[in-house]
């Protein structure tokens, strides 16, 4: 497979379960995919209060919750709710290729 230019490979489709989170590193950032349906969302993959990795966290009704305190970020957004202060989580463009998800290279969030 030739990866197209500006991309790099951060998972096999077939490897991600709908509706669960999953954590890969790319360029030594922890970054949290998670499958919907045939799309693929990427965002930021710790907590940016103690850095737990949110994959762990429960999923529920399109937030995603860290698994130590509880902070609850909006998984279309990466917006903090639940009355917590936190800066909103870094959301990464994807890109879906001969089954194959893609994050831009270098890794950089979308603003």
């Amino acid at each position: 497979m030739q990866v197209p230019a500006g991309w790099q490979v951060a998972a096999r489709l077939e490897a991600l379960e709908d509706g669960v989170a999953k954590d890969v590193l790319i360029a030594r950032q922890l970054v949290l995919l998670l499958r919907e349906g045939g799309e693929v969302l990427a965002l930021q993959g710790s907590c940016p209060h103690q850095f737990a990795r949110l994959a762990q966290g429960q999923i529920v009704k399109g937030w995603i919750e860290c698994p130590h305190h509880r902070a609850r970020f909006r998984l279309s957004d990466g917006v903090c709710g639940s009355g917590w202060k936190l800066p909103p989580l870094k959301r990464y463009a994807t890109k879906l290729h001969e089954g194959v998800v893609l994050l831009p290279d270098p890794l950089v969030p979308l603003s």
